[in-house]
């Protein structure tokens, strides 16, 4: 990946995004994608961003990565000027102990940090149980030495993100937080501009969506789904990787970091099309690796399955290790290899795809 591509998606990543707050990396990407191909993204009334590339084909592909993490949200603030949270998606909450915070006020961030015990102070079996397992246990320092100095400075309902950078790591690795899936939504955001501006134009039309509030429910996945009607949509999320100790290989599958983009096999995917992304990957020399999938899961894959008639669905992933921490590492190469494979794979498209298994 070039250091301009990179350039982006370290400043989407330092962008905090957490669910319900993903504006100003939607604001990125779409002035990105302008300055890129001359196409105006827009923002919908959900916070959706989309962009689109219509070639006058009857066949739509929707492209689609969520642009939320998880986070915090403020829930109370105690007399001493305390901060408590609730949680904004599948937050570790033990992860959280010791950590700083940035929390998105209305005027503007605000750092805090979740304080632990001192050891001295800790007596016996307390020293196992530092981190607790329930937010309501585990206050957050902003400075303020009073309620109503906290509420000057943050307001209930002001959302967080653990103030965790990016962070280069040997080769092309690098860490921090919100991978999750923003590292698959810019994939999805570059394979858009590559589709506009490379010489071979796509056949079919392209529908890019950066979408809001995945971690809680696949709500702009969904909502994006249903209007757009797509006749097949590609959703680029994360995927669990099995090359740290420790973790299931038998659960997981052997997805590794640095062995490329990731095709779920499974029942809700549409045969056609994974057979279509096989070949390509031959085709084309782009390493992939394959993961069973044997039930509907949590990502937009699914919100795209399910709505109205329901669409013809692949979906393609880049491995990531210690998912939903604030230390999740990625390998640049595997999203170049997503963005390579799906380019390919949509130039491969056309109205003649045939999408209907045998008929007797």
């Amino acid at each position: 990946m070039d250091q301009a591509k990179i350039d982006v998606l370290k400043s989407l990543i330092e962008t905090p995004c957490p669910t319900g707050s993903e504006s100003k990396g939607a604001m990125l990407l779409g002035k990105y994608i302008e300055g890129a191909t001359g196409i105006k993204p827009t923002i919908d009334i959900h916070g959706n961003l989309h962009a689109i590339y219509d070639v006058g084909a009857k066949t739509t592909v929707m492209i689609e990565g969520h642009g939320d993490e998880i986070g915090y949200m403020v829930s109370y603030v105690d007399e001493r000027g305390f901060v408590y949270f609730q949680a904004l998606g599948g937050i570790v909450v033990p992860l959280s102990a010791a950590e700083r915070v940035v929390i998105l006020s209305k005027n503007g961030p605000v750092n805090g940090v979740m304080g632990t015990r001192p050891p001295h102070l800790m007596k016996g079996d307390e020293k196992k149980h530092v981190a607790p397992d329930d937010l309501s246990k585990l206050p957050c320092d902003i400075g303020a030495s009073s309620k109503a100095e906290a509420l000057e400075m943050v307001s209930i309902g002001d959302a967080a993100v653990v103030a965790t950078g990016w962070t280069p790591l040997a080769g092309s690795k690098v860490s921090g937080r919100g991978f999750d899936d923003r590292s698959g939504t810019f994939a999805m955001c570059e394979t858009f501009i590559r589709l506009v501006t490379s010489q071979e134009k796509p056949k079919v039309n392209i529908h890019y969506v950066s979408s809001v509030c995945e971690e809680i429910g696949l709500v702009g996945g969904r909502l994006a789904s249903y209007n757009v009607n797509p006749t097949i949509g590609i959703c680029c999320d994360v995927a669990f990787s099995s090359d740290t100790p420790g973790d299931n290989v038998k659960m997981i599958g052997d997805i590794r970091l640095g062995g490329g983009a990731v095709l779920a096999i499974g029942p809700i995917y549409h045969k056609g099309l994974i057979e279509h992304f096989r070949a390509t990957a031959k085709k084309e020399n782009v390493s992939i690796q394959e993961r069973a999938v044997p039930r509907g899961t949590g990502n937009n894959g699914w919100a795209m399955k399910m709505e109205r008639g329901g669409t013809a669905v692949v979906q393609i992933a880049i491995p990531l290790r210690y998912m939903h921490s604030p230390v999740e590492v990625v390998d640049l190469s595997d999203i170049e290899s997503v963005i390579d494979l799906v380019y390919h794979a949509i130039l491969g498209l056309d109205d003649s795809f045939n999408l209907l298994p045998e008929q007797p």
